[in-house]
């Protein structure tokens, strides 16, 4: 299923509804919930709180890895999440490149897919990290 949609094999409709908002919304919502629930442990340590998990990670690298416990846990389990939201992304946008390519309809529907799309996954991105 994912080499056909990194292929560009589905249609243009496919991979923009199905693929792009569906799967990027269920996406989101998972990513968002691990995303806020190591901001609340974060918080609950009283420590930087308000920051995003990757600046809080990056400036206490040592501490995380040596002695995180349950937050360890909950950093490498959202690190995970967004790795496949990304790697997800990187198909997907693959994908409707190459599908938009052969789309045989107006090019304004092949433009406003990737616009879309780009649009979403950057809004996703910068909530989520």
């Amino acid at each position: 299923m994912f080499k056909k949609l990194a292929n560009g094999e589905y249609s243009l409709k496919i991979t923009f509804w199905l693929f792009g908002v569906l799967g990027l919304f269920l996406l989101s919502i998972i990513t968002n919930t691990t995303h806020n629930s190591v901001l609340r442990q974060i918080c609950a340590g009283g420590t930087l709180c308000g920051k995003s998990v990757v600046l809080f990670t990056l400036s206490n690298i040592v501490s995380v890895f040596l002695g995180g416990g349950r937050l360890l846990t909950g950093i490498g389990v959202h690190i995970l999440i967004v790795t496949i939201f990304s790697v997800y992304a990187y198909i997907l946008l693959r994908g409707l490149w190459k599908c938009s390519a052969s789309y045989e309809g107006p090019v304004f529907w092949s433009f406003t897919a990737k616009t879309v799309l780009i649009t979403l996954i950057l809004l996703s991105l910068k909530s989520i990290i």
